[in-house]
Parts: structure tokens; sequence; C-alpha cells
């Protein structure tokens, strides 16, 4: 898939050879997670940006070209950024950005927008921000939203732009994104007040509750499963 999907289409870009670098990491056999992956992979990189993909995405012709007169139109508006990306969700709910899956072309501007997270299929920034995928999610999932959350912290934003490229998945909800759900409310949970009581991700919304509070909802979710069972099997 990788050579199939990033080797052939950065093979078509109409960009100079030398203006970007590849820096493949197989994990082909699962020795890693996703957040240790890609930091291999941020390590190894000797570029000022940096560009994190999955494996089945396709690059069109211009690709490069446009990322860096998105990118300039960005800096025009603002100071400093922290992530970038190509699909996203606002704190209100809204979605944003430009990309193409097997549901076909997903569109929403206007671009570049502000989001609260970014759609791992694409995440972007610059080599000297110190950002860093944390290990502590250690699955294949939520590890975008977590970056663009920590960027939120130390005071940059994070936008969507108008760099449509195709995924060749849509993505979908197993029991690890579950796992990972639970991580990243366990992590940000405290501090709720400074990213917000629910974070707006393009899997989900996943609202931030104290330990407690989560606790006292699953002794009713529970209550109300054996409640719904008892009245099934008395009829």
């Amino acid at each position: 898939m990788y050579e199939h999907c990033i080797v052939a289409s950065l093979g078509r870009m109409d960009s100079p050879e030398w203006i970007f670098e590849r820096v493949p990491i197989d994990n082909s056999a699962n020795r890693f997670s996703a957040s240790q992956a890609l930091n291999l992979g941020l390590e190894q990189s000797k570029g000022k940006l940096i560009v994190f993909c999955h494996q089945d995405v396709v690059f069109p012709r211009g690709w490069l070209s446009k990322l860096f007169a998105q990118i300039e139109e960005l800096e025009e508006q603002v100071a400093s950024w922290g992530v970038i990306g190509l699909a996203g969700r606002c704190a209100d709910g809204s979605k944003s950005g430009h990309v193409i899956d097997p549901r076909g072309e997903i569109f929403h501007p206007p671009l570049p927008r502000q989001v609260q997270t970014l759609d791992e299929l694409c995440l972007i920034i610059r080599k000297d921000s110190g950002l860093r995928f944390d290990e502590y999610f250690d699955h294949f999932h939520l590890y975008g939203a977590d970056l663009c959350l920590m960027a939120a912290c130390r005071g940059a934003r994070c936008f969507t732009v108008d760099c449509c490229l195709e995924h060749l998945s849509s993505g979908n909800k197993c029991q690890g994104w579950r796992q990972q759900k639970e991580k990243l409310i366990k992590k940000w949970w405290p501090k709720s007040q400074v990213v917000g009581k629910k974070i707006c991700t393009t899997s989900g919304t996943i609202r931030l509750h104290s330990p407690l509070v989560r606790f006292i909802r699953r002794i009713k979710r529970f209550t109300l499963i054996k409640w719904l069972l008892r009245n099934n099997l008395g009829r």
C-alpha cells in the first residue's frame, strides 16, 4: 500500500526532488504504536516542515506547491500555528477540511480555518516547534487529537487548509479507539478549563468527565442494562 500510494504519487510530484525527503517507518509487523512510529520518523527527518501521513494516501500533482501557498496564506493571518491538517473539527463541533475518501469528496469551507482537533490522515508541524506525539497513546487512534491539544496548551492554534488529497480508507471505531478515548479523557480532564469540557474529533465528540463522574455513569449504565435484561427475560 505504501509503495502503491505514497511512493508512486510522490514520484509524480511536479516539484524539484530536493524539496522533500521520504522517511518511511516499516510498521508492518505492528512493532510500534502510531505515536512511536511517527516519533521515530520525526527524529530521523532533516526538514523544517514535517508531514505525517497514513500509508494509504495519494498526493495529487502540485500538492506541495499548494501546501506552501496555503501555509503562506495562513501565516498572513496568524503570527504562529501549532499543527496543520486537511480535515478536522472545530470546538463547536462543526466540520472543516477538504479530502477525498471512499465516501467521495468532502469539502467543508472556509479554509484555512481554526479547529480544535485534526484527523490523523495527514498532520503537519514545524520541526522546531518541539511538538512530539505522546507515546502514552499506544494504539492507532486519537494521537492526532492529543497533539492538537498539546499545541493549544502552548498557545499554538491548529488549522485545516485547502490542500486536498485522497485517503483510501475512511476509518472506523474499534475497541482500540475506545481504549484511546479513555486515555484521552484521563489525560485531559484535569485541564478541561484550558482545552474545553468536550473534545470534538472527526471520529466523534469526547466529553471530559472526572473519574468520579465516569464511575457513576458506568454504574447507571450497568443498572439500566440489568433492568432491561430482567424485564425482557420476564416476558
